[in-house]
């Protein structure tokens, strides 16, 4: 396969600078003061209960059936405020219920005038068991569709007690210098995808439906990780709205969420095709491009604002990719025994 020493090459030194980059590089400044106020509105039915002091929480909830929690509204804001929302958070004995939400959580809620916005990234912390003093961060974007918003602490259907202190929500900007290096960082990860797929694409003679399906995976891919994550989660929220509308039960049957399986999807489509399109190259050499693609994607995410490069992601990508060409290649072989 031509040029796979450059590519691993160029591969590596933009892994080392990104991280260098990440780790040497403040990415906020604070431009204006703390939000919160300390007026928390309270909802503890029963025997459940919230005590408030200076810059502290604790909630104490006994009735799963109901939870406890205390909120506090936060100011209109402008649509693409940035906010650092702080906290250190402790639980005792937390019992989560029924749901994968029913737990002690931190978070920061987006309303849209008429309904929350659960679709958006909102969690702050979130807990189970028993915890001891954690600190968390986390930075929270006002969107577009966004009219309200409020700070939540609760034990959401589940029993245990939470504590929470020294909150903090501030808006920040991004730095000139991480701007500057944000910026050159994504421009350089997409000139090594172009890298990647232009010498794919000359590596052998091969008709036009054969490039046109490379070229749409690797879009589809940079595309799909490239979306910041109020967007990402929106798409994605309107997808399965309209799964549950064609048929509820596809949603429940789904192996995995929506987003892991759009990425096994287009990675399988992916593998599929690099292995249709160079059917010279050695089957580690095609696995190693996919490897790349898979880890520069997830990294690539480290400067894209909601986004959280996962390593469990890229394995489901490879895993997707290497079945793809796994599959191309049995079927060659296949062919060329049965002509034989």
């Amino acid at each position: 396969m031509p040029l796979l020493k450059t590519h691993i090459v160029v591969f590596v030194v933009l892994t080392i600078v990104t991280f260098a980059s990440l780790m040497g590089i403040d990415r906020y400044q604070q431009i204006g003061p703390d939000i919160l106020t300390g007026q928390w509105d309270i909802w503890a039915p029963g025997k459940n209960r919230v005590d408030v002091s200076e810059n502290e929480l604790a909630l104490f909830s006994v009735n799963p059936a109901t939870g406890v929690s205390a909120h506090q509204a936060l100011p209109a804001m402008e649509p693409g405020t940035v906010l650092l929302f702080s906290a250190e958070v402790k639980s005792d004995h937390v019992v989560r219920g029924k749901k994968p939400w029913n737990l002690a959580r931190v978070v920061l809620v987006q309303n849209d005038g008429q309904k929350d916005l659960w679709n958006l990234p909102l969690i702050l912390a979130a807990l189970t068991g028993t915890q001891k003093w954690t600190p968390y961060q986390n930075f929270f974007y006002m969107t577009p569709q966004t009219r309200t918003a409020r700070v939540m602490a609760e034990l959401h259907q589940s029993t245990g007690s939470l504590q929470v202190r020294n909150m903090q929500l501030y808006p920040v900007h991004e730095t000139e210098i991480y701007w500057w290096a944000k910026n050159i960082l994504l421009f350089s990860w997409a000139g090594f995808f172009l890298l990647i797929v232009g010498s794919c694409l000359v590596a052998e003679k091969r008709s036009m439906m054969f490039r046109a399906v490379v070229t749409a995976a690797f879009i589809s891919i940079v595309i799909g990780t490239s979306l910041p994550g109020y967007l990402k989660t929106s798409v994605i929220y309107a997808v399965e709205a309209q799964i549950d509308d064609i048929s509820p039960v596809i949603n429940k049957v789904m192996p995995w969420e929506l987003s892991k399986l759009w990425h096994a999807c287009a990675f399988l489509l992916l593998g599929s095709a690099l292995a249709l399109m160079i059917k010279k190259a050695p089957v580690p050499q095609v696995m190693t491009t996919v490897l790349m693609m898979a880890a520069g994607t997830e990294i690539m995410q480290l400067f894209i604002d909601g986004r959280t490069p996962l390593v469990s992601d890229v394995f489901i990508d490879a895993a997707g990719g290497f079945v793809g060409i796994y599959f191309i290649r049995h079927l060659q072989r296949k062919q060329s025994t049965e002509h034989s």
